[in-house]
């Protein structure tokens, strides 16, 4: 499944749009200001989990072997997991936790699930990545 332009930028017009609606809201007294900085983090944690679930159906060029065909789906099905893992735990956290604590896990999770993206593919690149992930 791939994402085409059209449908990335009408996404970050989207955002974009919803982030000036709820500033105004909070300029015009009808919100408070935790609530729109809430309401945004929660979108971008729902935007991370989306994209992480995509990352395992996304396609691309067959690999030379079998073998690094295996390796390169484990890691895509990995990586997915925990982008998607990382992207649900910084949604709900902003939804249900105070700003003090959701502020650096949310943080500490989304920079985990990037380092071990990382170490997935580097383990990849390097043929030593198990299939049974």
């Amino acid at each position: 499944m791939k994402i085409g332009i059209a449908t990335s930028i009408a996404a970050a017009l989207f955002i974009l749009v919803a982030t000036l609606v709820l500033r105004e809201l909070v300029h015009a007294g009808m919100l408070d200001g935790s609530v729109g900085t809430r309401t945004v983090m929660m979108a971008n944690g729902v935007i991370v989990a989306l994209c992480g679930n995509l990352i395992p159906k996304t396609l691309a060029a067959p690999r030379a072997s079998l073998a690094a065909e295996r390796r390169m789906q484990a890691a895509l099905r990995s990586a997915g997991l925990a982008m998607t893992l990382a992207g649900a735990l910084y949604a709900l956290l902003w939804l249900a936790a105070p700003e003090a604590i959701a502020q650096p896990v949310s943080l500490g999770a989304l920079g985990l699930a990037f380092l071990y993206t990382v170490y997935r593919i580097l383990r990849c690149k390097w043929g030593r990545a198990d299939v049974a992930a």
